[in-house]
């Protein structure tokens, strides 16, 4: 009887193929799907550039800043890539002695926004709020008169629901190019020790390439596209090879800590 059944749904499917009848599919889930994405990963990811290359980021808050019409925003970022803003100049040498005299300067960094509707980047001059080298994390504010998009981050109850093989989303500027997600699994989740400080640690199978770091390692829940860490590093092995797909991300259950700690607020502007 099963066996008729499925000759008979096999037939009728064959039918309908051959007299070029389409099969019905929801095209407007589809779609809102995809819009959904971009506005929540996509739309929330940035470049982090520096003197001397860039990285990623994430907008996380938003506050009305003294200035009307102007909001001022937060951006969560891995601290390494920050570091080279920071560069060391030889002002002079003393000459009986030879002591040399160093001076380190910070050069600053800026936050370069992709508008996808106008097809252009928006640049703005960022301040570092606060970083945390052990975590390896770092916070930049910028000011500006549009209201852009800020990301949803899970709360603990959500992060408690982590798993391995979970489905998750990496986003990030590569090479500094415009936000790209690639997709993969949770596979493993860890905690290590870096500089006398403990973190948690969510290894993925999504690939990620230098550029990436300082991005959005992000989660469904409910419908919503949630971060859940922020990715920092690849497994390179000993002769110095990238495997791109064996990625880590500091955990939100990290780093939400260092953003209280850091009195960030997270009101969502859209």
């Amino acid at each position: 009887m099963i066996s008729k059944l499925k000759i008979s749904l096999f037939s009728t499917i064959l039918c309908w193929c051959c007299l070029g009848i389409n099969l019905p599919i929801n095209t407007e889930d589809s779609v809102n799907e995809v819009t959904l994405k971009q506005k929540e990963m996509l739309n929330t990811t940035v470049i982090v550039r520096t003197r001397s290359g860039s990285g990623s980021g994430i907008i996380i808050g938003c506050s009305n800043s003294n200035t009307v019409n102007l909001f001022k925003y937060h951006v969560l970022t891995s601290a390494h890539v920050i570091y080279s803003k920071f560069a060391e100049f030889l002002r002079e040498v003393d000459s009986i002695t030879g002591k040399v005299k160093i001076e380190v300067v910070d050069t600053g960094c800026e936050i370069c926004i992709f508008d996808y509707q106008k097809q252009n980047w928006n640049n703005y001059n960022a301040k570092l709020v606060v970083e945390n080298i052990g975590y390896d994390l770092a916070i930049l504010s910028f000011v500006s008169k549009q209201e852009l998009a800020v990301v949803k981050i899970a709360n603990g109850d959500m992060l408690k629901q982590v798993r391995v093989f979970d489905e998750i989303f990496v986003v990030g500027c590569p090479f500094g190019f415009t936000p790209m997600p690639t997709t993969g699994i949770v596979s493993e989740i860890l905690t290590e020790t870096n500089n006398g400080q403990e973190r948690i640690i969510y290894g993925s199978t999504a690939q990620i390439v230098p550029g990436s770091s300082g991005g959005g390692l992000f989660k469904k829940y409910a419908g919503k596209y949630y971060l859940i860490g922020i990715p920092y590093k690849v497994v390179t092995t000993q002769s110095g090879q990238m495997i791109s797909h064996l990625s880590y991300a500091i955990s939100m259950i990290t780093a939400g800590d260092f953003i209280d700690q850091s009195l960030v607020t997270n009101p969502c502007t859209k």
